[in-house]
């Protein structure tokens, strides 16, 4: 079964629950700790640091266009996956987790976000939090809007998502991973911000109510333990004899972000395709797991002396 390593407050997140959700693929939940370590996946992901995470037995998907894909392979849906899209559908998704996702998160209020830090994880995981964030801000490679900018940007995508949900869908008659791309900035500023839309989208709050309401399905929650049997007990399953054609395969590798929170996973290169990168890492723990990543957004390097 699928397990979601996953965390309440993140925005990432809340994406793929509301994507399990409307696929109607079931799923066991193992709740996270909001920054690293991560005792519960570190070791099955080899140290990379965001959330959420993927994992079928010994296969680990790392970053939810990763994660989308999977569960559109799962439920047969398969507008879940980025890589159907349109390249205005693309690009606009790369928009609206990058330029928006950032206006959403820096334009919240400062005392909103520490109460809710506090409310969800007392007072020294707060400042270990504001700690850790303001680590990955400082060292991010792309340029962070302040909070005036923030404010800005997404008062201006709202406007301007309020013209674009004429239909029920963002990109046709069903839902799409744009509008699960476009859905999670939102629930953000709402839920964790405590910020309503503003009165005056109406088509914008409908947009947002119908998305809403495909819930998050049927979760079971698990343990670490289960998670690391999972890896354990598997294989990672067979790759395409397409995705190892790549010059880089069986090199030692290190694939990290290109932009913020830039920690590497080593490994060696077994799988390459148009949209993702799989790294094999061998544990003592667990054997054999296979890593993915997507190439949007992360770079590989050859590891010196591999």
């Amino acid at each position: 079964m699928f397990i979601l390593h996953h965390y309440g407050m993140s925005p990432f997140s809340e994406k793929i629950r509301l994507m399990l959700g409307y696929a109607g693929v079931p799923w066991q939940s193992l709740a996270s700790p909001e920054m690293p370590p991560r005792p519960n996946i570190d070791p099955l992901s080899g140290g990379y640091r965001r959330i959420p995470i993927g994992q079928l037995g010994a296969d680990i998907f790392c970053d939810s266009r990763v994660i989308s894909a999977e569960i559109a392979r799962l439920s047969g849906k398969p507008s879940l996956d980025p890589a159907n899209g349109s390249d205005w559908v693309q690009e606009y998704a790369a928009r609206l987790e990058g330029e928006v996702f950032w206006a959403a998160v820096l334009s919240m209020s400062p005392g909103i976000a520490i109460r809710q830090l506090l409310r969800n994880v007392g007072i020294w995981k707060t400042l270990r939090f504001i700690k850790d964030r303001a680590g990955v801000s400082r060292n991010a490679r792309v340029k962070l809007p302040s909070a005036q900018q923030a404010r800005a940007i997404f008062t201006a995508h709202l406007e301007d998502l309020e013209q674009r949900v004429v239909s029920d869908f963002l990109a046709g008659d069903l839902p799409s991973h744009l509008d699960f791309a476009a859905y999670h900035p939102l629930w953000f500023q709402q839920v964790v911000g405590e910020t309503p839309l503003p009165a005056d989208l109406r088509l914008l709050a409908r947009w947002y109510r119908r998305m809403s309401a495909f819930g998050h399905g049927q979760d079971v929650p698990i343990t670490r333990r289960d998670a690391f049997a999972a890896a354990r007990d598997n294989a990672p399953r067979p790759l395409a004899a397409s995705h190892t054609q790549d010059a880089l395969i069986g090199s030692a590798v290190t694939v990290s972000p290109a932009d913020y929170a830039l920690d590497g996973v080593q490994g060696t290169l077994v799988g390459s395709s148009a949209e993702r990168w799989i790294v094999a890492r061998e544990t003592p723990e667990f054997g054999l797991l296979h890593v993915h990543f997507p190439r949007a957004g992360f770079e590989v390097r050859a590891t010196a002396g591999g």
